[in-house]
C-alpha cells in the first residue's frame, strides 16, 4: 500500500506539465480570456458542477428551515 502512494505521489510531483490544463502561449485579452471561459467544455463542466452544487446547499438549507427556526426559540 505505501509502495502505491509513494509511486503516486511520485508521479504527481514529477510531472507537473501534466497539471498545465491549456499549455501554450495565449493573447492577454480580457475578451479572449471571457470567451474561453464560456466556450471550452471543461470550464462549462466546472460551472455546471458548481451550480449544481450551490442547489444542493440552497436545497438543504430551505429543507431544513423550519426544523432549525423552530429549534432557535
Amino acid at each position: 500500500m505505501k509502495v502505491i502512494r509513494f509511486a503516486a505521489a511520485a508521479a504527481a510531483f514529477l510531472l507537473p506539465a501534466t497539471a498545465m490544463a491549456h499549455p501554450g502561449a495565449h493573447p492577454n485579452d480580457l475578451a479572449y480570456d471571457i470567451a474561453h471561459i464560456f466556450t471550452e467544455p471543461d470550464h462549462l463542466l466546472a460551472m455546471a458542477m458548481a451550480l449544481g452544487w450551490g442547489a444542493m446547499v440552497v436545497a438543504v438549507g430551505i429543507w431544513f428551515k423550519p426544523w432549525r427556526a423552530s429549534s432557535w426559540r
